[in-house]
């Protein structure tokens, strides 16, 4: 049966992120979404039949939005470090934005597990695409040396990733100071990483 008032599944969704990312997945009960949402809790099982699958509905779209942008980002800029560099500028604006999501993994204690853990695999294998796809191109520009594209970015991806693990793994609440230095960070050994690919030597086989 419908809902007596009809809301888009946007509303709820921004409204669900927006407690998520306050107080964190387990702390926001439906009861409370649907407070802030002028509804009664009856209805928004209409839209969704429990937190579960709103969480996971929330993470698909961060994640989808986070997509969107980091390719915008990436066509907007010029060479190799500058779109690297940019698109830790899109991490590190989201990174700050919805860092209790991060914090929290809820896919670690409950909610749907699987489907979390698969939303969350795509969104870093495109991300893995995307870098592929801009050192393929910038060793067809000769901006740095020919060699296989993903030898060339697996460490570096790798660096990355466990930086911000190893950030998430010291703070339960962000440190805009902190969060920042870590990006700063990631952007200096960017331009250290891409000025060594252009003097790329392949190691001799013996």
């Amino acid at each position: 049966m419908k809902p007596d008032t009809v809301i888009k599944e946007e509303l709820i969704i921004e409204t669900a992120l927006r407690r998520f990312v306050h107080f964190g997945f387990g702390k926001t009960t439906f009861s409370e979404i649907a407070k802030d949402l002028g509804i009664s809790q009856q209805n928004l099982y209409y839209y969704f039949p429990d937190k579960k699958s709103l969480v996971s509905k929330a993470v698909a779209n961060v994640m989808s939005c986070f997509l969107e942008v980091m390719q915008a980002k990436i066509n907007s800029t010029g060479d190799l470090a500058d779109k690297l560099v940019g698109m830790i500028e899109v991490k590190e604006s989201f990174f700050e934005k919805y860092f209790m999501l991060a914090v929290e993994r809820p896919y670690e204690v409950q909610y749907e597990r699987d489907e979390l853990l698969e939303i969350l695999r795509k969104a870093e294998n495109r991300q893995t695409e995307l870098v592929l796809a801009e050192f393929e191109r910038a060793m067809k520009k000769g901006e740095i040396k020919k060699q296989d594209p993903v030898k060339a970015a697996t460490p570096l991806l790798k660096a990355l990733t466990a930086m911000q693990g190893d950030y998430r793994n010291m703070h339960v609440v962000p440190d805009h100071k902190s969060i920042h230095a870590l990006f700063d960070t990631q952007k200096a050994l960017i331009a250290i990483y891409v000025s060594g690919l252009k003097n790329f030597q392949a190691p001799c086989n013996n």
